[in-house]
């Protein structure tokens, strides 16, 4: 009889991030090993993975924000992805702190996805949830659509699309963080895979969370607050786009100007969403605000 192989911890899962002084050798161990923890458990965790000051400064441009996204007129807006009316999503754009590669593309994280979904990988989605006092835990599901409707071999292949998520400050286990069923990205049965509770990811500010996007997770339940943001990116192979929910907002919010303001290893990772942000002609611009207009009116779809 075969021994039951005990289920991965938070600790299995959680790694310091790579140092800036390692030798070649070092780095290339220390690579090979998140590699390793990522095929096998589709998470890792990565200690002080972003300065404190690039998080601080990201975490006071949206922290104005925060009450903006709960008024009245901007729930129809962002709530749609979102079913809890206390965590807003918001498509976020890429200006200011958040345009930092620092903060977008911290090394250690670079460093994995090169390997994992190729150096000429996108990014496929970036914005924030917004979770407040008293939110509910998140509907239990998978960042990606199967690209074979499901068959078993979706779960087989390597990973095409690695999510980023990055919590601004401190997030205490009373504040709701994440969590992870380590291995379910290989399992195709949700069902069996949330029999068994979760790993919570209870985290310090600098530190950045990676998960396959065929990984099954959820936002936890925020008792009290305070008010928790959560950037996220989708770094995806260069050929995948996943448009499912994206109906009435870009999957990222970039423009000419933000574009030419990053450094130009990187605006090759944004470059192709452009053509989301804008409309060529008056009547593309009348189909588009009609089917808004049509689906607002009768709750289909997102706005």
């Amino acid at each position: 009889m075969v021994a039951k192989q005990a289920a991965a911890t938070l600790e299995d899962i959680s790694r310091d991030a790579m140092a800036a002084d390692l030798t070649a050798e070092e780095r290339q161990a220390w690579i090979e090993d998140g590699l390793a923890c990522l095929r096998e458990h589709g998470a890792l965790v990565l200690r002080k993975a972003i300065p404190p000051e690039v998080i601080r400064a990201v975490n006071d441009e949206f922290r104005v924000r925060h009450d903006v996204h709960m008024a009245p007129g901007q729930k129809k807006l962002f709530r749609r992805f979102q079913s809890d009316p206390l965590r807003a999503q918001v498509p976020t754009a890429v200006k200011g702190p958040v345009a930092d590669p620092r903060f977008f593309a911290p090394p250690s994280v670079l460093a994995l996805a090169r390997e994992l979904v190729g150096d000429d990988f996108i990014i496929g989605d970036m914005g924030v949830v917004i979770s407040h006092g008293g939110a509910t835990k998140q509907e239990i599901h998978r960042d990606s659509s199967p690209l074979f409707d499901g068959a078993e071999m979706d779960l087989d292949l390597p990973m095409f699309c690695l999510m980023v998520l990055v919590p601004l400050l401190d997030v205490t286990v009373e504040m709701g963080p994440t969590e992870y069923w380590p291995g379910s990205h290989r399992i195709k049965d949700t069902d069996s895979v949330t029999a068994n509770p979760p790993i919570q990811i209870p985290v310090e500010a600098g530190t950045v969370c990676l998960h396959d996007s065929r990984l099954v997770h959820r936002g936890g339940r925020n008792e009290a607050g305070p008010v928790r943001p959560l950037l996220y990116f989708g770094f995806h192979r260069n050929w995948h786009f996943d448009n499912d929910g994206f109906d009435y907002k870009p999957q990222i919010r970039i423009n000419e100007t933000m574009l030419a303001r990053l450094p130009e290893e990187h605006r090759r990772r944004f470059r192709w969403a452009l053509h989301l942000n804008r409309v060529e002609s008056v009547s593309e611009f009348t189909r588009l605000w009609t089917r808004r207009i049509h689906r607002s009116l009768t709750g289909q779809g997102y706005i």
